[in-house]
């Protein structure tokens, strides 16, 4: 039997159905999954949730007695797909994903190789992304967070591109500047090609030798796309989306008005989908937790803009920034 719970409800041993709440925090991993451990637990209790679905038959139920009401009778039961169907926009991203995925795979080889890129292909992906952004924001974003080591850099440039397309749409840019952003989120990492695979991957911290070799990525992926036809401001984006406000940034520590628009809005968004992603040695941050902890790093981000992102994106408010 399904049960409707608030999010305060929750314990470990739930078999979760589905989760309810703001689009952009809603972790889609939890779904059709059991709350095994502690960490789990708290990961939900610090998201944006507002009330979940369980399964009373797959996992125990709150230590409530009297539990919000059933969404169903009782009945004979039924198969679990005929309860609850697959979200048609889950499937949706899913099938954006294994499309992009695959083409940015070949413009990342065809890049490296040293051959000519495809300008409409780019644009191609550019424009599925942001139209899937803009019609299943929340399955989109939440399929990104799941990154396996060897998807990681791929899914972070289409989540990138995504929130960029996302933000300049909130900031009523032009439509072609959109997709010139979306473009340069696309492939603002793209220098990490020319990473050893061994530092790139690497769960432990790295040694101040491996730390010198990445921060070489930004001006490898601007030496790959100097020969290719793609706007000047991609190549701007991939050279200077670690730079930082306060000139403590990389590779050439420029600071304040010398960071282009364009620049500051991807260090954001850079570091969101980053700090918001499953990764095997570190917890995933919530929207919420994002947003407090992001503002508190003085002089990193353009603060209008790091507030102009969380509105575009459901979150904002001294709320949000409360611990």
């Amino acid at each position: 039997m399904l049960l409707r719970i608030e999010r305060r409800q929750v314990r470990i041993g739930m078999y979760v159905q589905e989760v309810e709440g703001d689009w952009i925090d809603l972790p889609l991993w939890f779904r059709g999954c059991r709350i095994g451990d502690a960490a789990t637990l708290a990961r939900m209790r610090d998201s944006r949730i507002s009330t979940l679905v369980i399964d009373l038959g797959k996992g125990v139920g709150p230590a409530e007695t009297t539990p919000f009401p059933a969404l169903r009778p009782p009945l004979s039961p039924a198969p679990a797909a005929a309860r609850v169907p697959p979200s048609p926009d889950l499937e949706k991203a899913r099938a954006t994903l294994r499309r992009t995925n695959a083409a940015l795979r070949q413009i990342f080889r065809t890049v490296h190789e040293g051959r000519v890129l495809d300008p409409a292909q780019t644009r191609a992906i550019v424009d599925e992304v942001a139209a899937a952004m803009r019609h299943r924001p929340g399955a989109l974003l939440g399929i990104t967070r799941l990154k396996s080591k060897d998807e990681y850099s791929f899914l972070h440039s289409v989540a990138v591109c995504a929130l960029m397309t996302h933000f300049a749409r909130f900031l009523r840019l032009d439509p072609v500047e959109v997709q010139h952003l979306g473009m340069a989120g696309l492939l603002h990492d793209i220098g990490k090609l020319t990473l050893p695979e061994g530092i790139l991957g690497k769960p432990e911290a790295l040694s101040e030798e491996e730390t010198r070799i990445v921060r070489t990525h930004p001006p490898e992926g601007f030496r790959l796309l100097a020969g290719q036809d793609v706007p000047d401001v991609v190549r701007e984006v991939c050279l200077h989306h670690h730079e930082r406000m306060d000139g403590a940034g990389y590779p050439d520590g420029l600071a304040g008005d010398q960071l282009s628009r364009a620049v500051r809005m991807a260090a954001i968004c850079d570091v969101y989908d980053a700090v918001t992603s499953v990764r095997p040695y570190k917890e995933a941050w919530s929207a919420k937790t994002a947003y407090r902890r992001m503002w508190s790093w003085e002089g990193h981000f353009d603060r209008v803009l790091l507030g102009q992102f969380f509105r575009s994106i459901g979150v904002a408010g001294e709320a949000a920034r409360q611990p």
